[in-house]
């Protein structure tokens, strides 16, 4: 089988996990190459889409695999990008490709407040979470929850996240998102029992394993120092991230779930997740199953 993995060229995003990606298919006997979407070239002729990218001076090389995984659409400029890409993309599926995880399933994943919206419609617990684009509306929602945590609608990694308790400390960050025209998005901080929070990896409508991970200071990404240790699944807790890798319609994903003295708390879905600390922490090999799941979905 052919496979080929969507993502921005001359970026390294996960270069181990690409790598993890390549060794787990040579392995089990397929053939692997990135598919660069902003070398994309689309061509509907005759009812058909043929697919093409220029990777190198001279003429450009067809794209033919069986299947391919998204991995990321890269650092986006404005909304016309965005779409554009989001698009090609979904091109990509229509031309017959069976794409992990689904362009519009990464596109609400990846995005906050869409997906705590479809999970707590769904009855799945999430934080309380408010988001404007009027900072004196998001000032007067501060002095009401108390202490919150800001984040980037997009973003990952714990960066350009800020833990405020005072609405006034609250209010620079929140002139400071708006002059760059973005949304103000926050959550009520939550007290994690055991100063941590967990991801749980599923595949395949599968938990395949769970890590807690702990940091120096309050934030529980890995990319920021935090350590992850393997711990045993909670029936509960395994239970919620399946069902919400369900609602969001993916393939794989890590569910970062938080829980504190009322219960647990998804506080975002990870639809293009890196699994080195899991990895690392577990000793699961994720991209062999992740290979192993989409050659299976490939084949119907």
């Amino acid at each position: 089988m052919r496979i080929g993995l969507i993502r921005p060229h001359g970026v390294e995003y996960s270069n181990e996990g690409h790598q993890d990606l390549e060794r787990a298919a040579k392995a089990l006997g397929h053939e692997i190459g990135s598919i660069f979407i902003d070398k994309l070239g689309i061509d509907l002729r005759n009812g058909k889409i043929e697919l093409s990218q220029m990777v190198s001076k001279g003429h450009p090389e067809r794209i033919e695999v069986d299947a391919a995984m998204l991995r990321h659409l890269g650092v986006v400029k404005d909304f016309e990008q965005l779409s554009s890409r989001v698009w090609s993309v979904r091109a990509i599926e229509e031309s017959g490709v069976y794409v992990m995880n689904s362009a519009l399933s990464w596109l609400t994943a990846s995005d906050k407040l869409a997906s705590l919206t479809l999970l707590a419609k769904k009855g799945l617990p999430v934080p309380r979470t408010f988001m404007s684009e009027d900072m004196y509306v998001a000032y007067k929602a501060v002095k009401e929850m108390g202490e919150v945590v800001i984040k980037p609608l997009r973003g990952a990694m714990g960066f350009g996240v800020f833990r405020v308790k005072d609405p006034d400390v609250a209010m620079h960050i929140f002139s400071y998102f708006t002059n760059l025209s973005k949304p103000l998005y926050m959550q009520k901080y939550i007290e994690k029992k055991g100063g941590g929070d967990y991801r749980v990896v599923v595949i395949g409508g599968k938990v395949i394993g769970t890590e807690f991970r702990k940091g120096k200071d309050w934030k529980s990404n890995v990319a920021q120092g935090a350590v992850p240790t393997a711990v045993k699944t909670p029936k509960e807790m395994g239970e919620i991230a399946v069902k919400a890798a369900e609602v969001l319609n993916l393939d794989y994903a890590g569910i970062d779930i938080a829980e504190d003295k009322d219960g647990y708390s998804i506080l975002e879905a990870n639809p293009t997740m890196s699994w080195q600390g899991f990895k690392e922490a577990t000793k699961i090999d994720v991209a062999g199953l992740l290979i192993k799941h989409l050659a299976k979905k490939a084949k119907g």
